[in-house]
């Protein structure tokens, strides 16, 4: 025990000091390690519990956007990493197939031993062919570690001589606080360090793999169904965020072993604008879940663009109902109030389906009516294979009357509150009075704010970037002054009001 706390002692030692070469190996292979500049950091309050931050080792939010890190926890403390050491795996891999060393479609044998059944102590070994596609996923959605291990023997010759790749590249990247001892993330056993590593350099690393839409479009997936050369097998995705916020929720990789205990590192992107969020130490994998999807979500809501998963009302499919209709009363002194009236709203609800024998995608498509290809890309779907009992994320569209407040210009007196029709026959002049009414009120709305210019949208954009640009300026004003409700609604290149001081 003393020995490996030794050990862990002189490893944190020499991953802090910042040396200018770091050891990886017996054989005394070194790698210059390179110091990227630091993450900008912006730390917003609120963004997690103190119950919750309290329940994770460490961890941080990113905003991808902004390049900023919007709120963190000991993010530059190495600890343990079980599994999301497989991150590694997968940028080596797209590197290496981006770089044409390898393909996607290479088949990679191995030989694997069953027992005959569970009582029997007869083995039987089996010859099976998988692709490195296949392999990759094995490896990002059910965390398999014997695919880590076949994908090291393949791109590196053999898994010490990959290990080393990893650490070398981690070295490269800036992530002085990681150590690799193998590629899978299991313990190291006794006299070894584990695989370990601090939330900055997970982000690091993060930052990387999201560059590679191949990537997200694995571990995105929440059924993968795998070929060896005998058959398929279906895995199911250890990342329950993916499931439980389709479309949103698209990576990365989960990690669990004693030590470590319950980590994630995930992605999500909502209204076009993509977060990265890491919790590192969490007791199970409920919670660890749970407090990430909080550290999305509270940032998102921050940002203007409501929690994930939540009830979306698009603008384009919003009718005014006959009774917004409001006759604006001619006189000679047109005055304005606010009115309730009722609009019928076509909201947008998330559900799950569970598949039924012998249902087809197009079967339940038909059922909620929607598409096959919307069903697809709703649940990651990369063929039309589905099976019994298999959980599918659906959307219907549910018609409700909501209150909204509107302006309405009348003249109070012209009539008795009970009439019907308390309208005077409209003249030409009270007409032109009516309209040069309004037209006074909306301006008189548009000018609220004192002083305002006019922004240039830029790629990237929220309405919450761009507040922090103009002190005093709120997303709600933006939102107010340019009758938009969302990011959404900003165009790259279009010119937007902002209010100033003064």
């Amino acid at each position: 025990m003393f020995l490996h706390i030794f050990f862990l002692l002189w490893a944190s030692h020499l991953f802090a000091t910042g040396n200018d070469s770091l050891t990886f190996s017996s054989d005394s292979v070194k790698t210059a390690v390179v110091h990227p500049k630091e993450f900008k950091t912006n730390i917003q309050p609120d963004m997690l519990s103190e119950n919750s931050a309290s329940q994770i080792r460490a961890g941080l939010i990113y905003d991808c956007n902004a390049k900023t890190i919007v709120w963190e926890k000991d993010m530059k403390y190495a600890y343990p990493i079980a599994s999301l050491t497989k991150m590694m795996v997968a940028l080596l891999t797209i590197e290496d197939i981006k770089a044409g060393n390898v393909d996607w479609l290479d088949k990679i044998e191995t030989e694997r031993s069953y027992r005959a059944s569970r009582r029997s102590r007869r083995v039987i070994k089996v010859k099976e062919a998988y692709t490195l596609e296949g392999l990759l996923k094995m490896a990002m959605i059910p965390s398999n570690n014997e695919a880590c291990a076949l994908i090291g023997k393949y791109l590196g010759g053999s898994v010490d001589t990959f290990v080393k790749r990893m650490n070398t590249r981690a070295a490269e990247l800036g992530m002085t606080q990681t150590f690799y001892s193998n590629p899978s993330g299991l313990p190291a056993g006794y006299g070894n360090l584990d695989n370990s590593s601090s939330p900055n350099d997970l982000l690091r690393l993060a930052t990387e793999l999201i560059k590679y839409p191949e990537i997200l479009a694995i571990t995105n997936i929440a059924f993968a169904e795998v070929e060896n050369g005998r058959g398929s097998v279906i895995y199911r995705n250890h990342n329950h965020l993916v499931m439980d916020y389709p479309g949103e929720v698209d990576g990365l990789k989960t990690g669990y072993t004693k030590n470590a205990k319950f980590c994630l590192v995930a992605t999500a992107q909502k209204d076009n604008h993509r977060l990265i969020a890491i919790a590192l130490g969490a007791s199970n994998p409920w919670l660890r879940n749970q407090i990430v999807g909080e550290m999305l979500n509270n940032y998102y809501v921050h940002l203007g663009c409501g929690p994930m998963g939540n009830e979306k009302i698009d603008p384009l499919i919003v009718k005014a109902d006959s009774r917004t209709t409001n006759a604006i009363a001619s006189s000679n002194t047109p005055v304005m109030r606010q009115e309730v009236v009722y609009k019928t709203v076509t909201s947008i609800h998330k559900k799950t389906h569970v598949v039924k024998s012998g249902q087809t995608l197009s079967d339940i498509a038909s059922r909620y009516n929607c598409s096959v290809n919307e069903l697809k890309k709703w649940n990651g779907l990369r063929s039309s294979k589905i099976y019994a009992n298999q959980k599918l994320a659906v959307r219907t569209h549910v018609k409700k009357q909501v209150p909204v407040m509107v302006n309405v210009v009348e003249n109070y007196d012209a009539c008795e509150d009970d009439a019907e029709d308390c309208s005077p026959p409209a003249t030409a002049e009270t007409k032109t009075k009516a309209v040069n009414a309004k037209n006074t009120i909306a301006k008189t709305e548009s000018n609220s704010v004192d002083k305002f210019i006019y922004y240039q949208v830029q790629a990237g954009d929220t309405l919450w970037k761009i507040s922090q640009q103009y002190p005093g300026t709120t997303v709600e004003q933006i939102k107010k002054l340019n009758n938009i409700q969302n990011a959404r609604d900003l165009k790259t290149g279009s010119k937007i009001k902002v209010a100033v001081d003064g």
